[in-house]
Parts: C-alpha cells; structure tokens; sequence
C-alpha cells in the first residue's frame, strides 16, 4: 500500500551461515534489522558496531554499509525496508539519526522497564514479518506493526529534547491546528508531542512569546473570524466548531481578541 507519508517495501528473516556478510553497497530505501539470535558487526562510515540479540541496526539510503556474521555465533534477523516522506522524521523523534544508527536493546534487559519494551518491540517486528508473508494479510496491519516498532524503541530511548526544538514546537502547533475543535487541553497537546508541559510551555514563550493556552485561543479565535466573514454559520454553531464550550465564552473571548461581538464582527464583510 502506497501511503507516501510511510510505506513498507519489503521484509524478510535470515539465520546467517558463519561469517555471512552483506557489502559494502548502498540502498536506495532505509533498512532496519532486528537481531533475534547471534552476534555480527556493522560497517558504516569508518564506525564498527558489535551487536547481539536484542539489538538493531539502520541503514539509510545511499549510504555505503557493510555487515557480517560472527563466525562462532552467527546472528539471525529480521529486516524491514520502508520510506516515504516522514521517514526521516519518524526515525529522528527516536533517536535513529544520530551518530549512532543502533538501537542498543541487549544493554537495556536489566532495566525492568525498559526491557518490557525491548520484548514488545521484538514481538511487533515478528507479527510484521507474519503479516507480510500472509496472503491474506493486512497492508494496514502492516503499518501500525511497524509504527509500534518506533513507538517502542522511542519509549525505550526517550526523545533527546536539545536537538529537536523546532520540531517539538512544529508539531505541538500542527496538533493544535488539527484539534483546536475539540476540548483540548495544554496536556493534551504535551502528551501527543511527547515531552512534558513544563518544556511545552518554555518552547512556546522562547519562540512565540505566548503560552500554549494562549497559542489554542488564538487559534480558534482566528479560525471563528474567518467563518463568520466566509460561512453563513450561526454564531452558536462557529462557536462548537473552534472548540469553545458555548456561545457565551465565545463570545467573550471573541470580543476580548479583536474588539468586537461575533454579530458585530460578521457585519464587516
């Protein structure tokens, strides 16, 4: 299924053979193996990386990699090949496009936490792998198997909140944007980013200079000024549609922003 935003092109399981290895070559597409079994290094950029079970690897496209089996323990894995525009977004928020395109799973078992997702992250990867054999599988399935797979590595990771500024602020405004008309609240709005409504707040003020309740009234204030200029709406029915509770606190907030009573304001166009 061709959804441009993610799309899975292939996956497979291999049991290397002693010292099987792959490259150097490149892809055209990102290449993700999970190590189920054995140990093997891999080759990337002048970097060397042992790995074992429980571990995992990305390669991104058109770099040059190289990966080998242990010759006393070779590694089995399971592969998944996918693209598509937020690829590369989805692989940053978890920490993949970094220096180090590991995933280090082995290290994390004793942490008990962590280890619970390091097994759910493996248990995806497998259902996946059955999905896309099955004739009769799911391309839907598919996917959200594969969105489990980042969830879980992100969860066992955790977010590195220096790097991605702009991003957290980009996509806080855009879940804002697609959920103003509900009963969003500032957590809400942390939660779906991932990072906690103390930093939510300190991005907003640092670039914006509003806070984040600030930024969802303007919004939906913004948003009502338009349909009482371009729709034949009553004001009650503008006033659930931007999320307010009722026509009251629209009201108030309305005339607070621009000035004006809704009524008032619909008479300028």
């Amino acid at each position: 299924m061709i959804t441009h935003s993610l799309n899975i092109y292939f996956c497979g399981r291999e049991a290397c053979s002693p010292a099987h290895s792959f490259g150097p070559a490149t892809r055209s597409h990102y290449l993700m193996h999970l190590i189920l079994k054995g140990e093997g290094s891999f080759h990337v950029a002048d970097h060397t990386y042992h790995l074992k079970a429980n571990d995992a690897f990305l390669i991104k496209p058109d770099e040059s990699t190289y990966y080998i089996a242990n010759s006393k323990n070779p590694w089995e894995y399971s592969w998944v090949a996918f693209g598509g525009n937020d690829a590369g977004a989805i692989l940053k928020s978890c920490g993949l496009m970094e220096e180090d395109p590991v995933f280090y799973g082995s290290k994390m078992l004793l942490n008990q936490r962590k280890s619970q997702n390091v097994h759910l992250l493996f248990e995806s990867m497998m259902s996946l792998q059955d999905n896309y054999d099955n004739p009769n599988g799911s391309s839907f399935l598919s996917l959200a198997y594969l969105y489990q797979i980042f969830g879980y590595i992100q969860m066992c990771i955790g977010q590195k909140k220096e790097g991605y500024m702009g991003d957290y602020l980009q996509m806080a405004c855009e879940y804002i944007e697609q959920n103003y008309s509900y009963q969003i609240k500032v957590q809400d709005v942390a939660r779906a980013v991932g990072i906690d409504r103390t930093y939510l707040y300190k991005l907003f003020q640092g670039n914006l200079r509003i806070s984040p309740q600030e930024y969802i009234i303007r919004y939906r204030t913004k948003t009502a000024e338009n349909m009482l200029l371009h729709t034949n709406l009553s004001v009650t029915e503008i006033a659930y549609s931007c999320g307010f509770h009722d026509s009251a606190s629209f009201c108030k907030t309305f005339k607070r922003h621009t000035g004006f009573t809704p009524v008032n304001y619909r008479k300028r166009r």
